[in-house]
C-alpha cells in the first residue's frame, strides 16, 4: 500500500467520523427516553393544545418549560461564530 493509498484511507477515516458526528447532532431524540444531560437550549417539536405540532429553540433546565409538552428535541448545533 502507497502513501497516497494511506493518505486516502485517513481522510476517509476522518469524514466517515465526521458523518456520524452531523448524523448525531441531527436526531431527534426522546424526551422522556433521552432527555438532554446538559443545561441550555434545544429545538423542541411541541405538541400544541389544539392538536397542532410545532418546532421550537426553548430552554432545558432538568425539565422543560411550564405548557410545552414536548416529545422530541435535539441538539441546535453550531451557531454562526461558534458553538451554541
Amino acid at each position: 500500500m502507497s502513501d497516497r493509498d494511506v493518505e486516502w484511507l485517513d481522510e476517509l477515516a476522518e469524514l466517515k467520523a465526521v458523518n456520524a458526528k452531523m448524523r448525531d447532532l441531527l436526531r431527534w431524540r426522546d424526551a422522556y427516553g433521552e432527555p438532554p444531560t446538559e443545561e441550555g437550549i434545544y429545538l423542541v417539536i411541541n405538541n400544541d393544545f389544539d392538536g397542532g405540532t410545532s418546532i421550537h429553540a426553548t430552554y432545558w433546565k432538568g425539565k422543560w418549560p411550564i405548557g410545552f409538552t414536548v416529545p422530541y428535541w435535539r441538539p441546535i448545533g453550531p451557531l454562526p461564530g461558534g458553538e451554541p
